[in-house]
């Protein structure tokens, strides 16, 4: 780019010089400089290598500084999953997240991390986790169910049905991936192209019935009540021994306050499968609560804890039924148990608090009220 000239003075041009100096001017100048130009380039010369040096030692520095940041993002990452293995979903996301924050780039953390969220039914935060196809291996299995799944709870069926097609591409044995993919086509308004999939599977009463569980799920994902349960029924009518079918009906009718028939569900559930701990939990819920009966809630929620050691709410059952029985030592004892699932619950720091307020300890029931009082702070 040329230089401009300055205002009111003409540009400076080959041949020309301006008025008043002349070519004997211009020599002297030129001689009387040559010593201090020189100079300047000698100095320049000695000063290069410095330059250099420290150019490489930044450069080290920097390399040094992200090799650092890796060893601590691994180390953080593998906290999280530490903590994600003892079933502390909150510690392990606030961790994955530190993790991440060391280092960006990192694929695999920010799949764990998407795949916790997942879990925790966070699907706006999977789509920020994982972002467009772009960037994404066709043949990733984990990512490619997450971002699935969260697409379709969240009613985005187009974007649903381009990634359960990536996943029946890889798993083309999966016969309940195929009739996902026609119930998100299905709610994508396409009629056609979810026939054609119902057309190349089983043409049973089981398979119809699993169609309506799907299509139910999804009108459950949208709080959509009514609509869900007309398919549960459906589903129940067409294959009445299908397991889990009546427990997900019982849970949406108690999330529409019908108690009743939500019990009548999970009674319904735990004849086709006696081990269900979930069940076996939401009908002792059912007695604690509606049904007046503490001691055949202290039952099922006993059995509840034989089926699965590790289920919070058995606990926090019994914490209750101690409670209110003026038992608040043995609820204490319940809280040593549960102290590692329940500390990302806020009902368990709210028993933990009144047994020890009954028990006389003060300082510590305060400290007690105030991480649930914190925790549903955060919550708001």
């Amino acid at each position: 780019m040329k230089d401009r000239p300055l205002s009111g003075l003409p540009q400076w041009r080959p041949g020309w010089q301006p008025l008043g100096v002349n070519s004997t001017m211009m020599g002297f100048c030129f001689f009387q400089n040559r010593s201090l130009l020189l100079t300047l380039l000698w100095t320049i010369w000695l000063v290069q290598p410095n330059l250099a040096q420290q150019t490489n030692a930044v450069s080290a520095q920097v390399a040094k500084e992200q090799d650092l940041r890796r060893v601590v993002s691994r180390a953080l990452s593998s906290l999280g999953v530490f903590y994600y293995e003892k079933q502390e979903p909150a510690k392990a996301i606030r961790t994955m997240e530190e993790a991440l924050k060391y280092d960006p780039q990192s694929v695999d953390i920010r799949t764990n991390l998407a795949m916790v969220y997942l879990e925790q039914q966070q699907f706006e935060k999977v789509l920020e986790q994982l972002g467009s196809t772009a960037n994404l291996s066709e043949r990733d299995q984990r990512s490619l169910t997450a971002l699935a799944v969260s697409n379709f709870a969240l009613g985005k069926y187009d974007q649903a049905v381009l990634f359960y097609k990536k996943l029946v591409q890889l798993l083309p044995a999966d016969q309940v991936l195929r009739l996902t993919l026609a119930v998100a086509h299905h709610l994508n308004d396409e009629p056609g192209e979810s026939e054609k999939i119902l057309q190349q599977l089983p043409d049973d009463q089981t398979t119809q019935a699993q169609f309506h569980v799907i299509l139910a799920d999804a009108y459950r994902f949208r709080s959509k009540g009514s609509q869900a349960v007309a398919e549960y029924e459906k589903a129940v009518s067409l294959a009445p021994d299908l397991p889990e079918v009546n427990y997900r009906l019982g849970v949406l009718h108690s999330e529409l306050h019908a108690y009743q028939k939500a019990a009548d569900a999970f009674r319904r559930e735990l004849k086709i499968n006696p081990d269900n701990a979930n069940a076996t939990y939401s009908l002792g819920a059912y007695y604690f609560s509606y049904g007046n009966d503490p001691e055949q809630a202290r039952k099922y929620f006993e059995k509840t804890l034989q089926l699965n050691p590790q289920h919070l709410g058995g606990y926090l059952g019994l914490m209750k039924i101690h409670l209110n029985q003026s038992q608040p030592a043995e609820a204490l004892q319940l809280t040593e148990k549960a102290e590692a699932l329940g500390t990302e619950n806020e009902e368990f720091h709210y028993l933990k608090s009144r047994a020890l307020n009954l028990l006389g300890k003060r300082e510590l029931a305060e400290k007690e009220l105030r991480i649930f009082e914190e925790m549903r702070e955060r919550k708001k």
